[in-house]
């Protein structure tokens, strides 16, 4: 089963993000974008995403190795954008920061190190910081129009603090194990 290192994006206590993203929402949907799934529970960024789970006991010591002097990290949510998936089937509707922390870059480069070192099979894409906030079938909308829809919305600016990591599963609750950055 895949599983994956994330960073917690805890926005959701915040009463401006929860008025920001369903005035969003209701925005995209009136635009006619014919969004199949909304990230709704676990706002979060991937860190790295491992295919399989032949090494997940050895993929949590290697996090907390990883992760052990990683401080909280002050973040910045300033753009709403979307891409497509590598297979193409999704847009992926995402927030991002234009002033993307050096830590994060580290964070996914070490945790990279160290999945190699146990020959884990993972995404080898170029990390891009990511948060998802929809899905969008590719075949009813092309990218282009998606992007100038989000374009024309207001864009959000939130700061948090990224003060947890968990590794988990990809589906339902599956936590493996969660860390304080401090």
């Amino acid at each position: 089963m895949a599983n994956l290192l994330a960073i917690s994006i805890p926005v959701k206590r915040d009463p401006s993000w929860s008025d920001w993203a369903k005035r969003t929402r209701a925005s995209i949907k009136a635009a006619g974008v014919p969004v199949s799934r909304w990230q709704l529970l676990f706002y979060h960024m991937t860190i790295l995403f491992i295919d399989e789970d032949a090494c997940v006991a050895d993929l949590t010591p290697g996090f907390a190795q990883v992760l052990k002097s990683c401080p909280a990290i002050p973040f910045i949510v300033n753009k709403l954008d979307a891409f497509t998936t590598t297979n193409g089937a999704e847009h992926i509707i995402c927030l991002l920061s234009t002033q993307v922390p050096q830590q994060i870059h580290n964070l996914a480069s070490d945790s990279r190190t160290m999945a190699d070192g146990l020959n884990a099979k993972y995404d080898h894409r170029p990390f891009i910081p990511h948060i998802t906030f929809g899905h969008v079938p590719a075949d009813k909308i092309s990218l282009q129009e998606l992007r100038t829809i989000l374009e024309a919305l207001p864009q959000p600016s939130f700061h948090c603090l990224l003060n947890e990591a968990e590794h988990r599963y990809r589906r339902g609750n599956g936590t493996i194990k969660k860390w304080r950055l401090r």
